[in-house]
């Protein structure tokens, strides 16, 4: 799931409001009253046509296994934030919710407090990722790691031994392998990564975007300025591809045409494209340094929720996020909405392709994944950063000094969160 939908300003108009009677591919769902409430709920996500065919799947599993219950699916296809905003608003809001972890600070306030058992997900950072404020506003069912695809042709070729499939590579590491990598000039050139995304980078270093009690942005750091400078080097040496260099263009068309010796960007969703892939052989190895950001995403029930859709609600949440049956529905045929997060359900993604592509990596990635705090307004203020990282540096399209730009981007950032 990758999103970043601005939020529509407090106060927006009826126009607006009405937007959301057309956002949906079903009916529009029932103010959550206990007028009229025979325990039937609606549930709203956004996503793919595969991504909705599991929570399709989900709602179905649930209801075969609490016959005479009713879950009305609410998919919507784009603007997701902005609509459910809108929803909310109105009061015409599912009962339950997709939300990620990025984004369950801006709404909070209209989601119930939940009750979440930590113990029953591999690792304690995924019931983490959907608390705010000290309380739990959602239930978490998927998480979202990323791993790194490797060109094992492009390795072999270069006298290269292949990367451990659980130990990460250090930084400086990568630096090596992506230089030998390396080679050709023109359309022709063979890179030996992927463009760097500086958000993940930074994690992977040991940084992060903001600090973890988010009251300060924190990528114009020390160490921040070093990450930046440390892609901006590997694009200056022709190691990796500048975003102009791949502007328009489908990386992974460039690793299946045999141009990227790494793909250092390859979340669950990457595994239908790759699949598809034989040649260059290629297998999955984690990300260097400390990995990604992990994305965690959760079930959330509307706080106007009551009497016997309420009941239902918690059934359901509770249903998707510690049920075989229903985990196992994250995986449909190649194509993944995110890694299972209960262990009798990690092996259902590492089976989609055969043993030698390593899927096993993401259980690994899960495991020791990073997740950043929620921030409120998140998408506006990491918008305008990067928006300012992307106009006047190399990490974009601009050319000035990055130690010179990002600390006052990250002053104005900080800025933005105290307002």
């Amino acid at each position: 799931m990758k999103f970043r939908n601005r939020l529509l300003p407090v106060g927006a108009g009826l126009a607006a409001l009405l937007l959301a009677a057309g956002c949906a591919t079903g009916s529009q769902p029932a103010a959550n009253t206990g007028a009229g409430d025979n325990g039937d709920i609606s549930f709203s996500f956004w996503g793919t046509n595969s991504e909705a065919a599991s929570l399709k799947a989900i709602a179905a599993a649930f209801e075969q296994a609490n016959p005479g219950t009713k879950v009305t699916t609410n998919w919507i296809q784009s603007d997701y934030e902005q609509k459910l905003q809108t929803s909310i608003a109105a009061g015409t809001q599912s009962t339950v919710m997709e939300i990620s972890n990025t984004s369950l600070a801006g709404f909070a306030p209209s989601f119930t407090e939940q009750q979440v058992d930590a113990g029953k997900f591999v690792q304690p950072n995924i019931a983490e990722a959907l608390k705010y404020d000290g309380k739990y506003y959602a239930m978490p069912f998927t998480a979202k790691p990323k791993v790194m695809a490797i060109n094992v042709d492009a390795f072999k070729a270069a006298g290269l031994p292949l990367p451990s499939p659980t130990t990460p590579l250090t930084l400086e590491e990568f630096r090596t392998i992506v230089a030998k990598l390396s080679h050709g000039e023109g359309k022709k050139r063979v890179f030996g990564t992927s463009n760097l995304w500086f958000k993940g980078w930074l994690t992977a270093a040991g940084g992060g975007f903001y600090n973890a009690d988010a009251t300060a942005c924190t990528f114009g750091d020390a160490r921040g300025v070093a990450t930046a400078q440390y892609i901006v080097d590997l694009q200056k040496d022709r190691y990796a591809p500048t975003t102009l260099d791949i502007e328009g263009q489908d990386q992974a068309q460039w690793f299946a045409a045999g141009r990227l010796g790494t793909f250092s960007d390859f979340g669950p969703w990457t595994v239908a494209d790759f699949a598809k892939i034989s040649k260059p052989d290629w297998t999955l190895v984690p990300v260097p340094g400390k990995g990604f950001p992990m994305e965690v995403g959760g079930l959330a029930i509307a706080k106007n929720a009551s009497g016997k859709r309420l009941e239902t609600a918690k059934k359901f949440v509770e249903f998707a996020s510690t049920q075989q049956v229903a985990q196992d529905l994250l995986i449909q045929g190649n194509t993944a909405l995110g890694v299972p997060i209960i262990a009798a359900s990690t092996p259902t993604l590492e089976k989609v392709l055969p043993k030698e592509r390593n899927l096993a990596a993401f259980t690994t990635a899960m495991k020791t994944g990073v997740v950043a705090p929620s921030v409120p307004r998140e998408a506006q203020i990491s918008g305008d950063a990067d928006k300012g990282i992307t106009s006047y540096t190399p990490l974009g399209s601009g050319k000035d000094d990055v130690a010179k730009v990002l600390p006052g981007l990250n002053d104005k950032c900080t800025a933005a969160l105290k307002q």
